[in-house]
């Protein structure tokens, strides 16, 4: 039963190009990819989650506590907020790696968060992401919005060579 779960996986993985790339594969997003073994993949996951993960590991050993960490957290939130009036994408890697660094000491301080400051820090940090998701989705489907194809979303989102070849 195992085995044939991960072969659906692989096939799903297969068939869906979208699954690894969570942009649409129409060409207009191909800065926001990296090819890996000829399959398109998010730039901004490779970068922030890999990050992210080294970052709570260090956290996690070197322990420097609740406050320096949330304040630290904060500031990283703030200097990655420069990408929205930056159109730069050479920086991207850079504001990515800020942003895994910002999530995981985020994460970190939500660990060590004394109890009575939790009932204010949870609401703060939902909102926060809330909003921050909210602006990259605006900024990124305002791309779709001004395409010639978006008529033709969303079969445009898997990147057919239909709708390529009506650029």
């Amino acid at each position: 039963m195992v085995r044939g779960d991960i072969i659906k996986f692989v096939d799903e993985l297969r068939n869906e190009p979208i699954l690894l790339a969570h942009h649409p594969l129409c060409g207009k997003f191909d800065d926001h990819m990296l090819n890996i073994k000829a399959r398109k993949v998010c730039r901004g996951c490779v970068t922030v989650y890999p990050t992210a993960i080294l970052v709570l590991i260090l956290f996690l050993l070197v322990r420097p506590g609740f406050e320096p960490s949330f304040i630290m957290a904060l500031v990283l939130f703030g200097i990655q907020l420069i990408r929205f009036v930056s159109s730069g994408h050479k920086t991207a890697i850079t504001f990515n790696m800020v942003l895994g660094s910002c999530l995981a000491i985020t994460v970190f301080s939500v660990i060590t968060c004394p109890s009575d400051l939790r009932i204010f820090l949870y609401p703060f940090i939902i909102v926060v992401a809330v909003i921050f998701i909210y602006l990259k989705s605006r900024r990124m489907f305002s791309r779709c919005h001004n395409c010639s194809n978006y008529g033709s979303f969303p079969e445009c989102v898997r990147g057919s060579d239909d709708v390529r070849n009506r650029k």
